[in-house]
């Protein structure tokens, strides 16, 4: 399945003392399944899963929130470089690849000096578009925002 990531940093009044990094991660498609029953509801499939794998909705995007996202056991986010990761547990590939063309000064030092990475995974979100906040946003209202937390490792870029 094809998948992207984009990194970005989030700070109470640019301190860096409580910088958080973090990457959302979206999908090229959407899996919904459904009940034949009447009235039933879609289920996004990965959203789902993702909830069994300890990933958490969250229900806000304020700091305090992203820094009480649940660690993903066994997961971790191995930086490559300076723009590359790759984020799993032991034996499985949730995402390998690039972060884009504009990771945020400090991303890199932060995830590592912090110990904690927030990976927001986020369904029928294109990275692509100008308006990410607002998709972030109603994918917020609407279930489809989880998040987790991964110890990140990796060599600081000099």
């Amino acid at each position: 399945m094809t998948a992207w990531a984009s990194p970005g940093l989030l700070s109470a009044d640019d301190d860096p003392a409580t910088a958080l990094a973090y990457v959302t991660v979206t999908f090229a498609v959407t899996v919904e399944t459904g009940d034949p029953h009447p009235a039933a509801e879609p289920v996004d499939a990965i959203i789902s899963a993702l909830l069994g794998r300890g990933f958490a909705m969250l229900t806000s995007m304020d700091p305090g929130a992203l820094r009480a996202a649940p660690a993903l056991p066994g997961w971790s986010g191995v930086i490559t470089g300076e723009d590359r990761i790759r984020l799993g547990a032991p034996g499985e590939q949730f995402y390998d690849g690039d972060l884009g063309a504009a990771v945020p000064a400090r991303w890199r030092s932060t995830a590592l000096t912090r110990g904690r990475l927030v990976v927001l995974v986020a369904t029928r979100l294109d990275l692509h578009r100008d308006d990410r906040a607002e998709q972030a946003h109603s994918a917020l209202h609407d279930g489809r925002l989880l998040a987790g937390q991964v110890p990140p490792r990796g060599s600081p870029v000099p």
